[in-house]
C-alpha cells in the first residue's frame, strides 16, 4: 500500500512541475479568445516548455493513479462504498488528468505557430473556439470528478472516521488546496498571478499519495 501512495506522491509532484512549465507566464499576461483562453505571454515562452510539461503530464498521472487507487483500497477496508466509489471518480479523474493538461498545452503551441504563420486573430479565435466548444463538456466533468468529487469523498472519510489520518487533510487535498490558490489570487492578483496557485490542485494530488502512506 505504502508504494502505490509513494507513487501517488511523485506522480502529483511531476504534475506540479509540468504546471510551472506550462502556467508560469510570468507577470503582464493577458486573456483573450473564447473564454479566455488566450494568453497573451505565450508568444514571449518557448515551444519546448510546453512539451516538457506533456511529457511530465505522461509520467504523473499514471503514477498519481496507482497513488488513487491506494486509496481506494484503503477506504475499502473500512467502507466498501467509499472505496468503490472514489476508485470511480478517480479513474474518470486520472483520464480527463491528461486529457485536461495536454489540450492546455497544445493550446499556446498551435498559438504560436499560427501567429509564426501570420494567421490573424480572428480566424484564430475562431478555430479555438470550436476547438473549445467541442471539449468543454468533458474537460469540466473530468477536471470536477478529479479535484472536487474525490476531495469530497476523502472529506467525508476523514471527519466520519474511516481514514485515519490527521484532520489538516480535510484542507489539505486538492479541492482544499486549489481554493487556497484561488484566495491567493483575489488577494493579490499581481503577486499570485501564477504561483502557488497553479501547482495547488497537483500539490493536493500528491496529498493523496501522502494520505495513503500515512494511513497504510
Amino acid at each position: 500500500m505504502s508504494i502505490l501512495g509513494i507513487s501517488g506522491m511523485i506522480g502529483g509532484l511531476l504534475c506540479a512541475v509540468g504546471d510551472i512549465f506550462f502556467d508560469l507566464k510570468g507577470k503582464g499576461s493577458t486573456k483573450s479568445g473564447p473564454a479566455n483562453t488566450i494568453e497573451s505571454n505565450w508568444t514571449k515562452m518557448a515551444s519546448w516548455r510546453f512539451r516538457v510539461s506533456i511529457l511530465l503530464a505522461a509520467m504523473g498521472v499514471p503514477m498519481y493513479l496507482l497513488g488513487f487507487i491506494g486509496m481506494s483500497r484503503q477506504l475499502a477496508m473500512s467502507n466498501t462504498v467509499l472505496g468503490t466509489t472514489f476508485l470511480i471518480f478517480s479513474v474518470i479523474g486520472s483520464c480527463g488528468g491528461f486529457f485536461i493538461h495536454t489540450i492546455l498545452c497544445l493550446f499556446p503551441l498551435m498559438r504560436k505557430s499560427l501567429n509564426k504563420n501570420n494567421i490573424e486573430d480572428a480566424v484564430q479565435f475562431d478555430m479555438f473556439k470550436v476547438v473549445y466548444q467541442a471539449i468543454k463538456i468533458p474537460f469540466v466533468l473530468m477536471f470536477c470528478s478529479l479535484v472536487i468529487v474525490t476531495s469530497i469523498i476523502l472529506i467525508i472519510a476523514i471527519l466520519s472516521g474511516h481514514l485515519h489520518v490527521p484532520i489538516i487533510f480535510v484542507v489539505i487535498n486538492p479541492l482544499g488546496l486549489m481554493l487556497i490558490g484561488w484566495l491567493f489570487r483575489f488577494i493579490n492578483k499581481d503577486v499570485f498571478s501564477d504561483l502557488p496557485g497553479i501547482i495547488m490542485p497537483s500539490i493536493g494530488i500528491a496529498m493523496i499519495g501522502l494520505m495513503v502512506v500515512i494511513s497504510a
